[in-house]
């Protein structure tokens, strides 16, 4: 089968015939129709995020043509899509109701192809969705009945559920809410229409390019700046807020977090979501306390993913949210490179690479 992966961190991406290794009696071999390009995809691949030689990918979305002899639910022919953090539903986390947590979740799953060269590739977030083909364990992957395309599908696998979930699950806005979006790619997107869908009140939103600004008015923004240059207190101060009730940083950098904080009201919430170099640190001003402020970590949107799925999804055939919008490029599996690239220089919100 084909795939798109890197034999060493911050190496060229390759896009080759490997060797698929047999899967197990708990894995599933699901055919790939599309998969979503994420900006932490350019991250592992750089070596930024550490891992091994990886086929490359966290968002996809087929159909079933494999199924284990010890897999219950599960049959030839399913649609699925993989999920960006697995949950077994045993571990602690997940018995808590907090499957985003997962204790057997990580960054790379085991080992699922060879290269020609004998090299070991594993996959990254246990899917590897770059590819013709991908093995992977049941709980990397969720069942839908949805009649969406796979390019939309695939979406709800990161960028979308993470969006939703942010602003739903981990900030809980409630209508009236003043918020602030910075980043407007495509989970950045996905939380404006969430915000939306939520009736927050004003959704400024903040990206340098105005391309991407454009789009953030489609899907619900109030108003737009350009971030370049231009400190957030002072966007917000220009529109006449004493401060922000929540502001959703999908940047990662500690410098766009603590411009966030400036940002927020006395009692509001930075909710952290970007990935960025986990190397770094953040300050946070002493007045912490006093202004009673938070900042929240937010990983794959706090998502009870069973349940979560099924309100995107429904959220989307009713037409209060719109994967379409998300979709600004298709290529073929072959121009993963070229595509990762042009992500890497702000082009487009979500390209997704087709594979049929």
């Amino acid at each position: 089968m084909k795939a798109a992966f890197f034999a060493e961190a911050g190496g060229p991406v390759l896009v080759e015939d490997v060797i698929a290794r047999p899967p197990g009696p708990r894995d599933l071999v699901v055919r790939l129709h599309a998969a979503g390009i994420c900006h932490t995809d350019v991250l592992v691949a750089s070596g930024a995020l550490p891992c091994p030689p990886a086929i490359i990918g966290h968002e996809g979305a087929g159909m079933v043509d494999f199924v284990g002899a010890e897999v219950d639910g599960f049959r030839v022919g399913d649609r699925v899509v993989g999920l960006t953090i697995a949950r077994c539903g045993r571990c602690e986390n997940c018995l808590r109701g907090r499957p985003y947590l997962c204790e057997t979740a990580g960054l790379y799953g085991p080992e699922r192809a060879d290269r020609s060269d004998g090299t070991a590739l594993v996959a990254t977030n246990g899917l590897g969705t770059f590819a013709e083909a991908m093995t992977v364990g049941a709980e990397n992957v969720i069942k839908v009945t949805s009649d969406l395309p796979d390019e939309q599908l695939a979406l709800i696998g990161c960028a979308v559920t993470t969006g939703y979930g942010a602003v739903f699950n981990t900030a809980a806005v409630e209508p009236g809410c003043d918020v602030l979006v910075v980043g407007c790619g495509g989970v950045g997107q996905a939380i404006i229409q969430a915000c939306r869908v939520a009736e927050a009140a004003r959704i400024v939103a903040v990206d340098p390019i105005a391309g991407k600004r454009d789009l953030a008015v489609k899907s619900g923004a109030t108003e737009t700046y350009d971030s370049s240059g231009t400190a957030l207190r002072d966007i917000v101060d220009t529109i006449g807020l004493v401060g922000v009730d929540y502001v959703f940083d999908t940047v990662g950098r500690p410098e766009s977090i603590q411009e966030s904080y400036a940002a927020l009201r006395r009692g509001g919430t930075v909710v952290a979501i970007g990935v960025g170099d986990l190397r770094t640190e953040i300050r946070i001003p002493g007045t912490l306390v006093v202004d009673a402020k938070s900042v929240v970590g937010c990983v794959f949107g706090s998502a009870k993913i069973d349940y979560d799925v099924r309100r995107v999804l429904a959220l989307v055939e009713q037409g209060r949210l719109d994967i379409d919008s998300l979709v600004t490029d298709r290529v073929p599996l072959g121009d993963a490179a070229s595509a990762m690239h042009a992500l890497e220089a702000g082009h487009g919100l979500r390209t997704v690479l087709t594979m049929g």
